[in-house]
């Protein structure tokens, strides 16, 4: 009995959490990789030009925080996902 409560209760957490925090759309995730892809060009490019290390250190940074955000949301929807 204990076993079916407490699984009962593990899935109306999920639902709830699911409700307030959705997954992030197909959309969403698409824009991430293409800014990523973004950001990842504009350091080739900077590279390629043999830019300043300022301008490549800030460049990446922004790199960084954009692969940081994809990688939130793949992880968010994968749990997400296992979840249901």
């Amino acid at each position: 009995m204990f076993q079916v409560t407490t699984l009962i209760g593990d899935a109306e957490k999920v639902e709830k959490e699911l409700i307030k925090n959705p997954p992030p759309s197909a959309a969403d995730i698409e824009a991430a990789k293409a800014l990523v892809k973004e950001k990842g060009e504009a350091v080739a490019q900077l590279k390629s030009a043999k830019a300043g290390r300022a301008e490549i250190t800030a460049s990446v940074a922004e790199l960084n925080k954009a692969k940081e955000i994809s990688r939130g949301w793949k992880s968010d929807l994968s749990l997400s996902l296992c979840r249901i």
